[in-house]
């Protein structure tokens, strides 16, 4: 973040100033005592199980320069200043609004229901080819996480990729509130969330809120093989840019071919055209690089600049990671997370990853779905079938219908695993030699305990 005084931070977040001076630097910010660095201001947030108003000696010692609390405490640091606050949260995000609007670069809002993640790891890597870019790390895509991000800021990016999630309505206009995106990209519209928010249709009007928040001079890119995208894009007052794997857009692919360390495809985008050859699998992360590369190449980075960053670009863990199993097995590690959507995706892509090798899926609870819930998990399940899975391993309670679901689609060989437990003690025994194997559930299921099973040395990675 730019160098605040503590008089200014006060004034920022509307706090009073209870100890030290108001002179006092401030050049960034920490919410956790042992992470603070010399010149940090640090946040005390009350959580479940820590309070952070009991460290706020130690981040003094550490060398912060400020504290903003929402206690009254006392210290004994007679070179740190001390900012009650009424809600710390707010204070973070008023600080990260405050630093958002001293940039003037492009502001890439990324949010959907299914591939944002790897949707903004690319973003990054194409705006890295202009110069260092900001983007979010790990699971920093919610109203903490995002202020943090922007609170990362040098003097030397010249970008920002935001992810944005969302639980409920209004969450994204509140990060667009902070973030101020200057263009924006929505992936798909799927069935996650649909608990809380009731339908499909409701995800779709809380995702469109990005579009809403990009301004009339901005850009936004939405993905035309996603008929809610598609009734949702009247809701933008910005340019909007469409990419497609189905037909022709502003963006979209012809040639695809899969290969051993991930697939290529021939680009076209906005009148150029290249190949690219991506370092993961699967069909649905080439819609993910069309909607970087139309956003990219609206802001004049040339197509073949971003093809080369895009194939030496870092990816996000957990997400088709191929690695080297016991007994010549191929493990696809997309252990991260899981919906309808993605499973399908990735069921397809362990089709083209296999090359003829016995194809092995082990799918567990997808969570989130309210009355989606079993149709849903039916529906991996016959979609399993119909891809020709020789074995079909479920876990979870939930997993019982897309076993139940793959059997009563002609799937011969499936096994179910009440719970993960169950399913780590017999899963190796299973497996025949040489298979490919998927693993994939909801975060929930933390499945990377049957990666680390399959694949007991992951130096073997791929990617």
């Amino acid at each position: 973040m730019l160098p605040l005084t503590t008089g200014q931070i006060r004034e920022i977040v509307q706090g009073a100033l209870l100890h030290g001076s108001p002179q006092y630097t401030v050049t960034g910010v920490a919410i956790d005592s042992r992470k603070v660095k010399p010149g940090d201001v640090f946040v005390a947030f009350v959580g479940e199980k820590v309070d952070g108003h009991a460290h706020v000696d130690d981040a003094f010692r550490r060398g912060a320069s400020a504290a903003i609390v929402t206690k009254n405490v006392e210290t004994n640091s007679a070179d740190g200043a001390v900012i009650h606050v009424q809600d710390a949260l707010y204070a973070m995000q008023m600080l990260a609004a405050h630093e958002r609007s001293s940039f003037a670069g492009p502001v890439i809002g990324v949010t959907g229901s299914n591939g944002k993640t790897t949707t903004k790891d690319m973003l990054a890597a194409v705006f890295g080819v202009k110069g260092p870019c900001l983007a979010t790390v790990g699971n920093h895509n919610n109203e903490l996480g995002l202020p943090l991000t922007i609170l990362e800021r040098k003097p030397e990016h010249q970008s920002m990729v935001l992810e944005m999630g969302m639980r409920g309505m209004g969450q994204i206009a509140t990060l667009c509130e902070i973030g101020k995106p200057t263009a924006g990209i929505i992936t798909n519209i799927g069935q996650s969330h649909i608990e809380i928010l009731g339908s499909q249709e409701n995800i779709a009007k809380a995702k469109a809120e990005l579009l809403e928040a990009v301004p009339g001079d901005g850009i936004s890119a939405l993905n035309r093989d996603d008929a809610w995208l598609v009734k949702m894009a009247d809701r933008a007052s910005s340019r909007v840019l469409w990419y497609s794997l189905e037909s022709e857009a502003d963006a979209y692919a012809t040639d695809v071919q899969p290969r051993k360390d991930g697939i290529s495809f021939t680009a076209h985008v906005l009148g150029q055209s290249h190949t690219v050859a991506l370092p993961m699998h699967g069909r649905h992360n080439i819609a993910n690089a069309l909607g970087a590369l139309v956003l990219g190449a609206a802001h004049g980075i040339p197509l073949p600049d971003m093809a080369d960053a895009l194939q030496h670009m870092k990816t996000t863990g957990g997400r088709l990671q191929v690695k080297q199993g016991l007994r010549g097995w191929t493990v696809i590690d997309d252990s991260y997370n899981a919906s309808p959507i993605s499973m399908k995706a990735s069921l397809s892509a362990m089709k083209d990853i296999a090359a003829g090798n016995p194809t092995v899926a082990v799918l567990g609870d997808m969570y989130e779905l309210g009355d989606y819930a079993e149709s849903g998990h039916r529906e991996v399940g016959a979609y399993a079938a119909q891809l020709g899975m020789d074995l079909l391993i479920a876990i979870g309670p939930m997993g019982a219908w897309i076993a139940e679901a793959a059997r009563e689609a002609g799937c011969r060989d499936v096994v179910h695993f009440a719970d993960k437990q169950q399913a780590l003690e017999q899963i190796s025994e299973l497996i025949p030699a040489d298979a490919t194997v998927l693993v994939k559930a909801s975060r929930g299921m933390q499945l990377e305990d049957v990666v680390a099973v399959l694949t007991p040395d992951n130096s073997g990675a791929d990617s």
